[in-house]
């Protein structure tokens, strides 16, 4: 199990989460869109209004916000903590938590503290807002009509995964240091022996491991890839008005008007109003 986990599931693991998306995103981009289907209020007229319209939405939540600001809130608060836990592993596991230590007056060992202690809030922030979003799917009922089955397992999955993080960061017994993370990582790419590690002595850390490695390798075929298909849809929704609309064949639009097929007379025609 050590072998099939530590050692050979790693690699499967990112070739299929590297080509699912590659896959999917291939798919997105090679689809032709036929119709104008800006949605902006007002149309924008610049990439610089594009990005700042995508930019809002993908990190700020701006159409959420309007919508439903108590949903807002346990979304941005898990996000904001997702985002913070995954770049704490990155940082933290890369520099052996020592990434503070860079700025003036702080000790290597202060760096450890603070970088733990990060960890740690934002592991139990991050467990909170999902099992806060989890509980909006049952306690309130027009969230409840819309849900599905998926909806609730992937919030369920998600907090598994988190939880065990979470334990082995608050039960010392069960914790893990930076430095064996870091030297298994290195030996697993550079196709170095790790079952025999201390590290996949771990049960916790294994299922953890597990866990994540299950979510990568569902992640490209599954709803999770808003993260990248929101910037897609964003994209399309408030890009800059072109008329005719791109990947529209042989359209001859003066005619179109000329016949009053409904194209806009002016440069933009009435903006819709935003609906996204």
């Amino acid at each position: 199990m050590k072998l099939l986990i530590g050692q050979i599931l790693p690699f499967i693991t990112i070739t299929i989460f590297v080509l699912g998306v590659f896959y999917r995103l291939g798919r997105w981009v090679g689809a032709r869109i036929v119709h104008n289907v800006t949605l902006s209020d007002p149309w924008l007229k610049s990439g610089g209004e594009v990005a700042v319209k995508i930019g809002t939405e993908a990190f700020l939540f701006r159409s959420l916000f309007k919508f439903d600001k108590a949903l807002w809130a346990g979304a941005f608060i898990m996000h904001f903590a997702l985002l913070n836990v995954l770049g704490g592993h990155v940082v933290g596991f890369g520099l052996l938590g020592e990434q503070f230590a860079y700025i003036p007056g702080i000790t290597a060992e202060m760096s450890k503290d603070a970088s733990n202690l990060l960890g740690t809030v934002f592991g139990i922030v991050l467990f909170l807002s999902i099992a806060y979003l989890l509980i909006r799917r049952f306690s309130i009922s027009e969230v409840k009509s819309i849900s599905n089955s998926s909806d609730v397992v992937w919030l369920v999955y998600l907090l598994l995964i988190v939880g065990v993080g979470n334990i082995m960061r608050l039960f010392r017994q069960f914790h893990i240091e930076y430095e064996p993370v870091r030297d298994y990582i290195v030996a697993l790419f550079t196709l170095q022996p790790v079952v025999g590690m201390e590290l996949l002595e771990s049960y916790f850390f294994l299922t953890h491991f597990l866990l994540v490695q299950i979510l990568l390798i569902v992640f490209p075929f599954s709803k999770l890839m808003h993260l990248f298909g929101m910037f897609a849809e964003r994209w399309i929704v408030n890009r800059v008005y072109h008329d005719p609309a791109p990947g529209m064949p042989n359209i001859d639009i003066p005619a179109a008007r000329k016949a009053g097929l409904g194209l806009p007379s002016g440069g933009g025609g009435e903006s819709a109003s935003e609906g996204v």
